[in-house]
């Protein structure tokens, strides 16, 4: 299973949605992410409401945190990745409203292993990978 930035985010992060994608998590055979996606969780775990540190203290905790759960950092073949990152842009869309940089590889990345990706975000939900965990109920 392929471990999308927002995810791990979530989880470090203790989210309402880090249930989900833990008990999501605990159902993988082999979870793994990529430099990008862990790159992007640092950017995202640095900023001042999240852990309010440098890159590189940031960069410290979520590889610890990623060890510490098993999750891979792999890479695949760059071109496949490529190819798939630009398939998925050509179709759903780059920018505000479609999918951004970052989520065009995530979805690039579960796509070239075949496996499904641990995300809660609707627009990848939207594009022809498997997602997990199962979308949460609406709040009442």
């Amino acid at each position: 299973m392929f471990v999308d930035a927002c995810a791990i985010v979530s989880m470090m992060a203790g989210e309402d949605t880090a249930d989900a994608y833990e008990q999501a998590l605990l159902s993988a055979t082999s979870a793994f992410t990529s430099p990008l996606a862990a790159w992007e969780a640092i950017i995202v775990l640095s900023h001042p409401d999240q852990l309010d540190c440098r890159y590189g203290d940031a960069e410290g905790a979520v590889v610890e945190w990623l060890e510490a759960r098993g999750i891979d950092l792999r890479d695949i073949s760059p071109r496949d990745v490529l190819h798939h990152a630009v398939a998925v842009a050509e179709k759903h869309g780059i920018g505000r409203r479609y999918l951004s940089n970052f989520d065009c590889f995530h979805y690039a990345y579960a796509k070239a292993s075949n496996q499904p990706i641990l995300t809660l975000d609707q627009l990848l939900r939207e594009t022809d990978v498997e997602t997990l965990p199962l979308p949460l109920p609406p709040a009442m």
